[in-house]
C-alpha cells in the first residue's frame, strides 16, 4: 500500500500529548496526514512574534507554556491551528470558574472546533479522519457523507459508564462530591452519539472498549492501541536510593475522586505500615476540608516541572492508582518504564499484569489496596522482581511500538 498517497486529517481542539503522538506516527509511517488544532508551537509564524512584544518575565512564562504544546515529530507545515476558541478557553480557565461553567467553555469550544474541522473535511474529502470524543461529531459525519472512513479516538471510558460510576460515588463520599462534576446534558448525548456512529473507534484499553460495548457500540469495529511511553527519559535510577526507613508510594494526578484518592486516602491512613509516606502529586481539587481527616497520612505536591517529573518516579518503591474511570493512565506506563511496581484498578486500564508488574484490586476495595500494600512493604524481593518485570513490560509498549501498530490497523481498514 502507497501511504503516500493516503490523505488523512486528525483534529483536537485542545493540549493533548496523546493526538500529538498519534499525529506524529502516521505521518512517521509515510501517510499524508495532517493536523488541526488550537495551538502548536512550531517556533515560527505569527505566534512567536507575538510573544515577542511581550516584556521578558511574561513572555519567558508564556513561551514556556506554549512550547508544551508541540512534538518534534510532527511536520510543523502539515498544522492548521483555530487559536480563537481555544484562546477563549485557556482564559476562561484564569478566571477561577466554577467546574460547571469551565466543563462549559470546554463544550463550546469544542462545538466551534467542530463545526470548522467538518468544513475543511468536506473540503478536503480525505481518506480517513481521526476525531476525539466530545469534538468529533460534525467531522465523523461530514467524512462519511462521501465515504470517507470516520475514527474516533476514544481516550477514555464510554461516558454513560462514567456518569454511573459518578452517581453511586457522590452518594458513598459525599464530601468528595464536589471533585466529579457533571458535563452539560448535550455533551453526553454527543459523546454517545460519535462512539454510536463511528466507522471505526480506537481505545487504549480492556476497560474502555468493555465500557464501548456495554453502552451499544458493536465490539467488531473497536481497536484496542495501548498507549505508549519514552522508555529513554522514563528509566529505573542508576544506583538503589538511600535507605531513608521510608516506604514511599507515590501518586500522580489529579486529587480527584475519579481518580479514587479516597480509597487511596483511606488505605494509607489504615495500613500501619512502618515508614509509610504516601506522596501526592497534583492538583488538589475540591473542598480542601476533605482532606482534612488524612492531613497526617500524605503529602502533597502541588506541582512538578515538567523536566522534573522522570526523576519524582525514581524516588519511590511503588507506585499507586486506584482509578474509577480512566482510559489508559499515562503515568502508569511511566511508572512502569521508572522500575515501581504498580497497584492499580482494572479502570486504570494500565498495562499491569496481576502478580507480575504489580497489582490489581477492585474499584473501591480498600482492603484490597491496604493488603497489597502491605505485601510489597514487607517483602523487598519481590518488590526488587516486579521491578524488573515492570520495566521489561513498558519495553513493550514505546511510543514506536504505538506507531507501528496503529499503522498496521489502518492499512487493514482501508484495503
Amino acid at each position: 500500500m502507497n501511504r503516500a498517497g493516503i490523505r488523512g486529517l486528525v483534529g483536537h481542539p485542545g493540549s493533548n500529548h496523546l493526538a500529538y503522538q498519534l499525529v506524529a506516527a502516521l505521518q512517521a509511517a509515510g501517510y499524508d496526514a495532517s493536523f488541526e488544532t488550537g495551538l502548536f508551537w512550531t517556533g515560527r509564524g505569527l505566534l512567536p512574534g507575538l510573544t515577542g512584544l511581550l516584556p521578558p518575565a511574561i513572555r519567558a512564562r508564556v513561551e514556556r507554556e506554549l512550547k508544551r504544546r508541540s512534538h518534534p515529530g510532527v511536520d510543523p507545515a502539515r498544522v492548521s491551528f483555530q487559536p480563537v476558541p481555544e484562546l477563549m478557553y485557556v482564559a476562561s480557565t484564569r478566571l477561577k470558574l466554577s467546574a460547571e461553567r469551565q466543563l462549559a467553555a470546554i463544550a463550546w469550544r469544542n462545538d466551534v472546533f467542530d463545526a470548522q474541522f467538518a468544513q475543511r473535511v468536506l473540503a478536503e474529502r480525505p481518506r480517513f479522519t481521526v476525531g476525539h470524543d466530545s469534538s468529533a461529531l460534525l467531522a465523523q459525519r461530514a467524512a462519511r457523507s462521501y465515504g470517507g472512513l470516520a475514527i474516533l479516538n476514544q481516550v477514555i471510558g464510554h461516558i454513560r459508564s462514567g456518569l454511573d460510576l459518578f452517581a453511586e460515588e457522590a452518594r458513598r463520599a459525599p464530601e468528595f462530591a464536589e471533585t466529579l462534576p457533571l458535563p452539560p446534558q448535550r455533551v453526553i448525548a454527543q459523546c454517545a452519539t460519535e462512539a454510536h456512529e463511528a466507522d471505526r473507534v480506537i481505545v487504549p484499553s480492556d476497560y474502555v472498549r468493555d465500557t464501548m460495548v456495554a453502552n451499544g457500540v458493536d465490539p467488531a469495529r473497536v481497536f484496542v492501541l495501548p498507549y505508549g511511553v519514552d522508555t529513554d527519559r522514563f528509566r529505573p535510577p542508576e544506583r538503589p536510593r538511600d535507605p531513608d526507613g521510608k516506604f514511599r508510594v507515590l501518586f500522580v494526578g489529579a486529587l480527584t475522586q475519579r481518580k479514587g484518592i479516597k480509597y487511596l486516602l483511606e488505605a494509607a491512613k489504615r495500613a500501619d505500615i512502618p515508614g509509610l509516606e504516601l506522596v501526592c502529586v497534583g492538583k488538589l481539587a475540591g473542598d480542601p476540608a476533605a482532606f482534612a481527616p488524612y492531613a497526617d497520612v500524605f503529602r502533597h505536591v502541588p506541582h512538578v516541572p515538567f523536566h522534573e517529573v522522570h526523576r519524582l518516579f525514581q524516588t519511590a518503591d511503588v507506585f499507586a492508582y486506584p482509578s474509577l474511570h480512566e482510559g489508559s493512565a499515562f503515568a502508569s506506563y511511566e511508572a512502569l518504564a521508572s522500575g515501581l511496581p504498580v497497584v492499580c484498578t482494572p479502570n486504570t486500564g494500565s498495562v499491569v499484569r496481576d502478580g507480575k508488574e504489580g497489582f490489581l484490586v477492585p474499584v473501591r476495595d480498600t482492603d484490597a489496596l491496604v493488603e497489597r500494600l502491605r505485601l510489597l512493604a514487607r517483602d523487598p524481593d519481590l518488590r526488587a522482581r516486579m521491578a524488573v518485570a515492570a520495566r521489561a513490560r513498558a519495553e513493550e509498549f514505546t511510543w514506536s511500538h504505538y506507531g507501528e501498530r496503529l499503522a498496521i490497523w489502518i492499512d487493514a481498514q482501508l484495503s
